[in-house]
């Protein structure tokens, strides 16, 4: 009798794995990880723009062929930070800047929008999901993390930042990978101890 229930419980568990094995592939949808990390302390240099994202590739461009004729050596891959939230300011006013880290930087100073300049920065904890897919649909990874940090009471600390670890020039574009990160905290809350 043991043996038949341990049997008819194996089919069970097989078809209800099945059924969902298909509902996800009708929904084409894969499980979301969302990811918790403190990043390295890091030089970078910068390139600070005022405009469109569609300018992206001839910004990045620039800052990669200014920081090789300048002798800088790169040391991870390029990124782009938002300093006004795309989804709230209009194209031609968003602001943001494209880096790359780098080992021997010039001089840190002010950074000027569209001129090479170079910045600390200091290592920080970040929530991060890895987006694979066409740059036009991060906004919804964005809202995944937001959604992350309001739900384990997180507090936002920063500006998001985009990690570009595909060559869009070298694959396709649904086969992209960006790793969204937005700097976060643990809110304070009065009497508890964590």
């Amino acid at each position: 009798m043991r043996k038949r229930g341990i049997a008819v419980l194996a089919l069970l568990i097989a078809v209800v794995c099945a059924a969902a094995g298909v509902l996800a592939e009708t929904k084409n949808e894969q499980p979301v990880r969302v990811f918790i990390k403190t990043t390295e302390p890091r030089s970078v240099a910068v390139i600070k723009h005022k405009g469109p994202f569609t300018d992206l590739p001839t910004l990045m461009t620039k800052l990669m062929t200014e920081v090789e004729s300048g002798g800088h050596m790169v040391c991870g891959a390029p990124m782009a930070m938002f300093v006004t939230p795309p989804e709230t300011t209009a194209p031609k006013d968003l602001i943001w800047q494209v880096m790359v880290p780098v080992v021997n930087p010039a001089v840190m100073g002010k950074i000027e929008f569209d001129k090479l300049g170079f910045q600390f920065q200091d290592a920080i904890t970040v929530t991060y999901i890895y987006h694979v897919g066409p740059y036009e649909k991060v906004n919804d990874t964005y809202k995944v993390l937001f959604d992350h940090a309001k739900r384990n009471q997180y507090v936002i600390k920063g500006y998001p930042l985009e990690v570009y670890w595909s060559d869009p020039a070298r694959i396709s574009k649904e086969k992209l990978v960006t790793e969204v990160q937005v700097p976060i905290e643990e809110k304070k809350i009065p009497g508890i101890v964590r």
